[in-house]
């Protein structure tokens, strides 16, 4: 298990200056934007633009705070997001984002969809939780609130907990939050299968 608190992240710059990302983890470790299996960010939409694509790849995007986003996609379907909201979508599509009234910040799931495919879902802790992230890698993040691990290290608004491949780890945590869960597994036949979705 690993820890990655908001606070260490580091803010990467738009080529199109109209956000910023900050990377929490890909895999594999180093890989770049050719050849990850998946990857976990947060980014900041500060101006109305569009998306960059990723073919092969498929995403999903939850609204973490802000009044709200409009994503536009294939200039013809819109879906308006607010804070706790999420939309799935493919990286080819053609994303134009138009904000309601100021900058949003958003979480970033994407995974090479003949690789890996992800299960996300949202749980509301209160009190205490147990947490099965399986064997093949995952994540805990809190959306919001605060949480403290059975070891007694505490977790505030957008850190994450990453299990990594083969941990079998199971978690305990306490207190009042809002999480996001991603539990990724393999491709059966890796690039002999193409999936799509989450």
């Amino acid at each position: 298990m690993r820890l990655i608190r908001y606070s260490q992240l580091v803010a990467a710059p738009w080529k199109s200056g109209v956000g910023e990302t900050r990377e929490i983890a890909v895999h594999p470790s180093r890989a770049g934007f050719d050849d990850f299996d998946w990857r976990l960010s947060i980014a900041t939409i500060a101006e109305d633009g569009y998306f960059s694509t990723f073919p092969g790849i498929d995403r999903t995007l939850i609204l973490l705070a802000g009044k709200g986003v409009i994503l536009r996609l294939d200039d013809e379907a819109e879906h308006v997001l607010r804070p706790g909201e999420f939309l799935r979508f493919v990286g080819e599509q053609t994303v134009r984002s138009l904000l309601l009234d100021g900058a949003v910040q958003d979480l970033n799931i994407m995974f090479r969809r003949n690789r890996v495919t992800a299960n996300i879902s949202t749980e509301r802790l209160h009190g205490r939780t147990f947490l099965d992230l399986g064997t093949d890698g995952g994540a805990v993040f809190l959306r919001d609130g605060q949480a403290v691990l059975s070891d007694g290290t505490a977790l505030g608004p957008r850190d994450t907990i990453l299990s990594e491949d083969d941990a079998k780890e199971r978690l305990t945590l306490t207190g009042e939050a809002d999480l996001i869960l991603i539990r990724f597994n393999p491709v059966v036949g890796r690039a002999d299968h193409a999936v799509t979705g989450a």
